[in-house]
């Protein structure tokens, strides 16, 4: 079976690969009952976004970006055990760093596991210097990890919330 699944890898070709990745994608978020939407014009920088439930289960409007990348090509693999990215379009970084929600990158290995990375975070250390290599620290796409993005997210979206909330109810008051 390993055997097969070796020669399986061998013979796909990148769009192949696209296509597997996008529907685990799909997969995984929907089975952390997020909600997973796919752009249809990938070709920009983003290929996607995930958007998180609220305590009540409902669509919160907290959010965060994807770039989904398939294939050992798109990570070099270094003597240290550290792995990185080459952004290839210089145009990524600016179009990543002018969005309203953080954009993670999204990478399906050859090992057929998935792993992400904020970049957002990463680029902004750099202020207005950031490099077109990153170096991507392999964390597991999984369920778990998902649910603790969400998290802080909702968070995050809560804590800009009061004010308005507190200036609202004071209105009310009067």
């Amino acid at each position: 079976i390993i055997e097969l699944d070796q020669t399986i890898n061998k013979n796909l070709d990148n769009a192949s690969k696209d296509t597997i990745l996008k529907g685990e994608f799909m997969a995984l978020v929907g089975k952390a009952n997020q909600i997973p939407r796919l752009t249809p014009n990938d070709d920009h920088g983003i290929d996607g976004e995930i958007e998180f439930r609220n305590h009540k289960n409902q669509a919160s409007g907290q959010k965060i970006y994807v770039q989904l990348k398939s294939g050992d090509s798109y990570l070099k693999k270094n003597k240290d055990g550290t792995s990185t990215f080459y952004i290839k379009e210089k145009r990524h970084i600016e179009y990543w760093l002018s969005q309203d929600s953080d954009v993670y990158l999204i990478v399906r290995d050859n090992d057929e596991k998935i792993y992400w990375m904020n970049i957002t975070e990463y680029l902004k250390r750099f202020d207005n210097n950031p490099p077109q290599t990153i170096v991507f620290h392999r964390e597991e796409f999984t369920i778990n990890s998902l649910h603790q993005i969400g998290k802080l997210k909702l968070n995050q979206g809560a804590k800009m919330l009061r004010p308005s909330c507190i200036k609202q109810e004071h209105n009310d008051k009067k």
